[in-house]
């Protein structure tokens, strides 16, 4: 798209916020083009992505307060309300991990299914494992010539996709089952 072109859809945006609602009905009843509902499917992606990194930093913000407050009470006689506490927080935490990954793939799959349809050689979200793999390996031997063995040792581990939204998926079930481990010791405790 050109700048012409993009600043018109731009324009058209702020076009449609801004009309009465009649004017906005008439203007949606317009059909979309495939780049146009591809450009939107890729926005909502990156929107629920960032959406799932906010909601996971208040979590690990929250639970890691909470954390700090029961390993520092002066009165242990609240600690296990606050065990508790942390224990229904760390749930939710993996309980919204979930429903926000279960939006970013509804919408990646969209996208690999648009893309095919718009743009089948693109191969950003369509490509095959094979070329997604051989995509990272160049980029990672074209990224320095002379690497040490722990560099080289990282690469390999980086070539292992690790998935970073299933490990913050993780670390709320750690939270999750540190704290019932907590509630157990102050049960066991007395």
């Amino acid at each position: 798209m050109d700048a012409k072109g993009y600043f018109a859809s731009i324009n058209k945006d702020l076009l449609i916020r801004n009309m009465a609602e009649s004017d906005t009905e008439k203007l949606k009843e317009q059909p979309l083009g495939n780049k146009d509902i591809y450009k939107v499917a890729l926005d909502t992606r990156n929107f629920e992505i960032s959406l799932f990194w906010q909601r996971s930093n208040y979590f690990l913000v929250l639970n890691s307060a909470l954390a700090l407050g029961f390993f520092n009470l002066q009165k242990q006689e609240f600690a296990f309300l606050l065990a508790v506490f942390g224990l229904f927080v760390s749930f939710l935490w993996y309980r919204v991990n979930l429903g926000s990954k279960y939006w970013q793939s509804r919408w990646e799959h969209r996208l690999y299914i648009l893309e095919k349809k718009v743009a089948p050689n693109l191969d950003f979200f369509a490509a095959d494992w094979k070329t997604i793999q051989k995509d990272v390996e160049e980029s990672l031997t074209n990224s320095q010539s002379n690497k040490g063995c722990f560099r080289k040792w990282l690469d390999k581990q980086v070539l292992n996709k690790p998935s970073v939204s299933y490990n913050m998926i993780l670390l709320s079930l750690l939270f999750f089952i540190g704290w019932i481990l907590l509630i157990a010791v102050r049960i066991w405790k007395g």
